[in-house]
């Protein structure tokens, strides 16, 4: 047989074999990953994890505070009282009417009507600027309700839930003869900010920043096609393995 030809299928021979073992190995790494080589490359990687999860954390927070405004809050809550008798017994009827009328008050009290007037009072572009700037809640089992203004200017918040309420009772009394409304905390002016949340939103980008070294050192185990010891060599050639050469590095 000439040699050329032994040459050729020697060479076939070894591709089919390769081929074989590729995917062999690709099949391998979709079912097991060596936990221990995670861990071997986690401890290796530790300093970059480390850097990463610090350097995504600062980055979060200090962005947070330079870049996104501050926000300020007021709050106003209004009661809806239940009919009381002369001999000073509170009118169950009045208390279970009121307690369905509450998630009315909730409803009514962002309508283009009073929005509309709110905006018109505080100088606000819209209705729809006004209704994005107010949250009402009601207290669970109660019948109060809460309504929260936050914007960039602490003024432009209190002004916004004092006409909101005052407008909204006005028109409850003159559309629905509705008297039973009182206000039992009024709004406050305040210059805390209640945003943004920068410790909250630094620890957000500290997990990011975590979790970005941890996809790193997956996808470098998952691409890693290296055989690493005679073990692996003999299992994925099916060959014996005749001669192995000591690590000089160790």
């Amino acid at each position: 047989m000439p040699s050329r030809y032994k040459r050729n299928e020697s060479t076939r021979r070894n591709a089919a074999i390769q081929n074989d073992f590729y995917q062999q190995r690709e099949n391998e790494e979709e079912i097991t990953i060596d936990l221990a080589e995670v861990w071997s490359l986690f401890k290796k990687h530790i300093v970059l994890i480390v850097l990463l999860t610090l350097l995504c954390g600062a980055g979060a927070g200090i962005g947070t505070k330079l870049f996104v405004p501050k926000t300020y809050a007021s709050s106003a809550s209004i009661f809806l009282t239940p009919m009381v008798s002369d001999t000073g017994y509170v009118d169950y009827n009045s208390m279970t009417s009121n307690e369905k009328l509450v998630n009315n008050v909730i409803t009514l009290m962002t309508q283009n009507n009073i929005m509309t007037q709110v905006a018109k009072e505080t100088g606000l572009s819209s209705a729809k600027e006004a209704r994005d700037a107010l949250t009402v809640s009601n207290t669970s089992n109660t019948t109060l309700v809460t309504v929260t203004a936050v914007t960039e200017d602490a003024r432009l918040s209190k002004n916004i839930v004092s006409s909101t309420v005052n407008n909204f009772i006005e028109r409850m009394k003159d559309t629905l003869n509705v008297s039973n409304i009182e206000i039992v905390d009024n709004p406050k002016l305040s210059f805390v900010p209640v945003g943004p949340h920068v410790k909250r939103n630094a620890l957000i980008g500290a997990v990011a920043g975590f979790m970005l070294g941890c996809a790193y050192i997956m996808i470098r185990v998952i691409g890693d096609k290296r055989l690493k010891n005679r073990e692996e060599a003999e299992k994925y050639l099916g060959i014996p393995v005749l001669a192995q050469l000591p690590d000089f590095n160790e």
